[in-house]
């Protein structure tokens, strides 16, 4: 299986993003519908969120007709996501993300898709959520939610680290007191599963 993309802040580097060419041809990407998912985007503070201007501009850049795009808020509308060929699902509050998603029952859709052999691609908080736990956001991401399960969509045997670049330290001791398998995610690159 190899339709889940794993990143902190999209497709940016160019050898990933050839990797992310054997997947789908390049040609074929601007007739893609995707469903770029801003839902986490909700859970943070009302600062500077130029990052999403940015991050947005990726998914152009891979090629993707922006007339192709559709934002979608979990639990907004009914929306059938059969009609998409990519989720992109975009960074921000990792807890408030996986509250939407259980509270519209959103999980048993995104595995359906997955299963499919549809693209998932996770930003940040995206692609956390498809591990075994979201427990490595809690010293980064404010629990907003008062979350206390924080089991993840276990779609990903592991822990999936976003921004690992940054968190060093933190990293050292999971290595040191987890016996689960990690997924780190550097900013700019990013794992095709």
């Amino acid at each position: 299986m190899k339709n889940i993309i794993l990143t902190s802040c999209g497709i940016v580097k160019e050898d990933f993003k050839n990797n992310f060419y054997k997947i789908i041809d390049k040609d074929e990407l601007k007739y893609k519908k995707v469903l770029y998912i801003t839902t986490a985007v909700d859970g943070e503070d009302d600062g500077d969120k130029s990052w999403m201007i940015r991050e947005y501009k990726t998914i152009l850049n891979l090629g993707i007709d922006e007339s192709n795009i559709t934002e979608y808020k979990i639990g907004s509308s009914d929306i059938d996501i059969n009609n998409f060929d990519i989720i992109y699902m975009m960074g921000g509050n990792t807890f408030y993300l996986l509250y939407m998603i259980r509270k519209y029952n959103f999980d048993n859709s995104i595995r359906d898709f997955i299963n499919k052999g549809k693209i998932y691609i996770g930003s940040s908080a995206g692609s956390e959520i498809l591990g075994s736990s979201i427990e490595p956001a809690l010293p980064y991401d404010e629990n907003k939610v008062n979350m206390s399960d924080f089991s993840g969509l276990k779609i990903v045997n592991g822990l999936i680290i976003p921004h690992s670049n940054k968190k060093e330290e933190f990293i050292n001791n999971l290595k040191n007191n987890s016996s689960e398998e990690l997924y780190l995610l550097y900013d700019g690159d990013g794992i095709i599963i």
